[in-house]
């Protein structure tokens, strides 16, 4: 070969290396950004940078370019560790996986799987994991390994006993109350298809080739003539407390406009589940398995999420006493109570209690754990307060049972559950306030679309129920718009739904219609934006994951301060919509007396005495609003004699009105609703719910009477 030609090979291999030497670099960069990025607090960012390296080494490997496989191993892992911290524990276990699959005994990959496994309740594999990590360094003993590591492994070894038993601790939740009537199993949804036109209209495919996501809960009731498989959806978080109803739409034509959305049962074995769940008695996640031994517990994150509220503590000696006293530690002097009139040590006297606001506030208190405690909830408490109180080994509630269990799954105490109920809000506001940034530089507000489609300019009230015009249109989800304008402009615009695709365009055009001025026919259907700041909006919504206008009213909410009344509680949305509820609206707990049937505070005794004498509350007394289901009455209102009607063989003329029973079931439950509501305000004397010269309860008079 000639030098020329040796030469001109040289450069040609010179050549074909720089692009292995430049990608390379590159990984490297996007490493290094992505860890400063983790090490600043900024997880979304920093795993934009590992997510870019990732698909940098693969364009590589496409192309035959070899990148070292330990570059990838730690984008993986990285990359799993901000998806840690970020919440998103599923993700975080996935890029685990892909660090193991590169590297079986990579310790660092294996810790983190460890950790978000626990996360998410899967002790059994976090433990696996947890000692895989052990057998990667195998002369280092427990007490020798880094803290970080050790306390992955502490953590997860108590849920876990050897030769593959679980601990009795975790034994007594896999009871199942309807294992012996109901049949479960998991589907997801490519086994479990609709197929239309009704809401129950699916398709199981049971003997389908797939890989299952098993995300779906099907349950079918044994004693139907024709037992099919239905899905339950996930229970209502809204606080209805009555018993669950079938939907009339579903029962009449099988199909029902909320679809989704719809609160009501579609199906008996949701009413089953949903019942059952509501007391506590029935965690979810036994039912997706209810033989597995890896089924995941209840974390802070996830109670909060269920029953909204907050964790906080108050001054025991006030709460327990009677009337009830609402108070925090004292700003001025942090040792004591907020109460001048009592004074008392407040680190010494503090109590937990989960605390949930709407348009009232409702208490509820969370004893400490103890070796006689029953995981079960009081019979007595659900029904008209258990004489027992504190004393009492069964849970007062299901917020008070599930964190009894929290805490003997988890061992986490009373002061970690405050804190970490902290970190939750603190994150909640974070995203919101990121969310409702000055990125969409456009004045909005939301008016009634009623209003709107007449040329008026319709605003809510204060309460969120009703359009401020003479109409007063209903303030719902359906009869509300956006509008926007720019700060400079001066006239208000309607911005429509963001146009359904399962992915996001890479941006949005404005209508052809609309930019040669003439009017577009597909109003309704149109995928175009309709005007410039409808095209600002929508760009802002996919850049901010933002589907619906339900969530840009959720910020405007939160921005405008609007889910705040005047005397610092929140209202009471209707049931459809999301409950928006910021840190900062359970920083201050209200003082002063706290009525827990109409969970209203009084700011002095004259107040507490107008509001235990008013109709309202007496009616308060009696009624079973919050009762457990069974406290449904079947028959009518008693009447005025609690005996069996004499003209009922011949059938009684006055039906309905008649003021005797008409069969001894009736008459039974009329006897048994008597003494309820004599135990019943036999427990508001106590509480001192009731003035002492009360004797006038209308209505009930008769019933209480001897």
């Amino acid at each position: 070969m000639d030098l020329d030609r040796q030469k001109r090979q040289e450069e040609i291999n010179i050549s074909l290396q720089f692009p292995q030497g430049f990608l390379t670099q590159l990984v490297c960069n996007l490493l290094d950004e992505g860890n400063a990025m983790f090490r600043e607090g900024e997880w979304q960012q920093a795993i934009k940078e590992f997510s870019e390296g990732v698909n940098v080494v693969h364009y590589a490997q496409a192309e035959s370019l070899e990148i070292p496989s330990a570059l990838l191993e730690s984008l993986y892992f990285n990359r799993a560790a901000a998806y840690h911290s970020m919440g998103e524990y599923e993700q975080g276990v996935q890029d685990c996986d892909s660090a193991l699959a590169l590297c079986k005994d990579s310790s660092k990959a294996l810790y983190r799987k460890a950790l978000c496994l626990r996360e998410l309740g899967r002790f059994r594999e976090a433990y696996n994991c947890s000692t895989g990590c052990l057998l990667t360094t195998p002369n280092v003993s427990n007490n020798e390994l880094p803290l970080h590591i050790r306390g992955c492994f502490l953590g997860v070894e108590k849920h876990v006993v050897k030769n593959g038993q679980v601990s009795s601790k975790l034994s007594q939740l896999t009871k199942n109350p309807l294992a012996a009537t109901h049949d479960f199993m998991q589907a997801c949804a490519t086994c479990y298809s609709w197929i239309g036109p009704g809401v129950l209209d699916y398709q199981h495919q049971a003997e389908l080739a797939h890989r299952c996501k098993r995300d779906i809960l099907l349950c079918r009731i044994r004693a139907s003539e024709h037992p099919v498989w239905n899905r339950v959806r996930p229970r209502p978080t809204h606080n209805f407390t009555g018993p669950f109803m079938l939907c009339k739409e579903v029962l009449e034509t099988q199909k029902c406009k909320y679809r989704e959305g719809c609160t009501f049962a579609f199906c008996q074995e949701e009413v089953d589940v949903w019942s059952l769940e509501r007391k506590g008695a029935l965690p979810r996640e036994l039912l997706f398995d209810p033989q597995s031994n890896d089924r995941p517990t209840l974390s802070i994150t996830c109670l909060l999420q269920l029953h909204n509220g907050m964790f906080m503590y108050l001054c025991e000696e006030c709460y327990d006493s009677k009337p009830r006293i609402i108070s925090k530690r004292s700003k001025e002097v942090p040792s004591i109570c907020s109460n001048l009139c009592a004074r008392h040590p407040f680190d010494k006297n503090k109590c937990l209690v989960h605390a949930v606001r709407s348009s009232s506030v409702h208490y509820t208190k969370i004893r400490p754990l103890y070796t006689q405690c029953q995981l079960d909830v009081c019979r007595h408490a659900q029904r008209y307060g258990c004489q027992r109180e504190d004393s009492c080994s069964f849970a007062h509630s299901v917020i008070e049972l599930k964190c009894w269990r929290l805490q003997q799954d988890s061992g986490i105490t009373h002061e970690e559950i405050v804190q970490e109920s902290k970190r939750h809000w603190h994150k909640q506001e974070q995203r919101l306030l990121c969310r409702g940034g000055s990125s969409l530089n456009l004045k909005r507000k939301f008016v009634c679309g009623q209003c709107w489609k007449d040329g008026l300019v319709s605003e809510p009230d204060k309460a969120l129920k009703y359009c401020t015009a003479k109409a007063r249109h209903s303030w719902t989800k359906e009869r509300r718009v956006l509008l926007v304008k720019f700060f400079e402009g001066k006239k208000w615009v309607m911005v429509r739904t963001l146009p359904f695709a399962k992915t996001y365009p890479q941006q949005y055009d404005i209508c052809a219609h609309v930019v040669k001025q003439k009017k577009c026919h597909y109003i309704g259907n149109c995928f175009f934006a309709h005007s410039e700041e409808e095209k600002q909006v929508w760009t802002y919504m996919k850049n901010n994951g933002l589907k619906d206008m339900q969530q840009m009213y959720d910020m405007w909410l939160t921005m405008t301060n609007q889910n705040r009344p005047p005397d610092d509680t929140l209202i009471t949305h209707p049931i459809e919509e999301k409950q928006i509820v910021m840190p900062t609206d359970y920083a201050e707990p209200m003082s002063g007396f706290h009525c827990r049937l109409c969970g209203k505070h009084s700011n002095s005794e004259r107040q507490w005495q107008q509001h235990i004498s008013s109709e309202k509350h007496k009616d308060r007394v009696f009624s079973c609003e919050g009762e457990d289901e069974s406290l449904t009455w079947t028959y009518r209102f008693p009447g005025l004699r609690l005996a069996l009607c004499p003209r009922l063989e011949s059938g009684c003329p006055e039906g309905v009105s008649c003021d005797y029973a008409h069969s001894v079931e009736e008459l039974v439950e009329w006897q048994e609703r008597r003494e309820f509501l004599r135990q019943k305000l036999a427990k508001a004397r106590e509480d001192m719910l009731i003035m002492p010269d009360q004797f006038d309860f209308g209505k009930y008079n008769f019933l209480l009477q001897d």
